[in-house]
């Protein structure tokens, strides 16, 4: 799964006490190399948000200080956080109005229009894609629809 390099030349230590914590973490080490190498690690380890998180494909835009209006996909929703997918980079660490096309509950006519603000945490580059999050936050009529939502495709 990972590859490894190996630990560095083992430098002459001052002290016994060196020499001890020199050999816990060369244990540590090996352990968590043979854990990792018999497949002992979960790939869909829990996520550890407080609020669990629903996979969605909505379309959505930043609207960025400087007029420029990012489209994007958002990738996960919860009441207070959002996931964002954009193929144009996304700011880290700032706060930015937001707004997503919200499907109909019923499954047919037009999207509501949910906005509000993010206050992007993350943004690394993924592939192809630019992936960012963040908590957001809306007016009660926007909130309470994707809370519905939410509700309905929790697992």
């Amino acid at each position: 799964m990972f590859d490894l390099a190996p630990p560095p030349a083992a430098v002459p230590s001052a002290t016994p006490a060196a020499d001890a914590l020199e050999a816990e973490e060369a244990a540590l080490a090996a352990e968590l190399a043979s854990i990792i190498a018999s497949g002992g690690v979960a790939g869909d380890a829990p996520d550890s948000r407080t609020i669990l998180r629903i996979d969605v494909a909505w379309p959505g835009r930043l609207h960025l200080p400087d007029g420029q209006v990012v489209a994007l996909k958002v990738r996960n929703i919860s009441e207070g956080g959002v996931g964002l997918a954009s193929d144009r980079p996304l700011p880290a660490a700032t706060v930015v109005n937001f707004e997503m096309d919200v499907p109909p509950l019923g499954g047919s006519g037009g999207a509501t229009l949910v906005a509000g603000v993010i206050r992007t945490t993350y943004a690394v580059a993924q592939g192809s894609e630019i992936l960012c999050g963040g908590t957001w936050q809306s007016p009660p009529t926007g909130r309470a629809l994707v809370t519905t939502w939410i509700e309905r495709l929790r697992p």
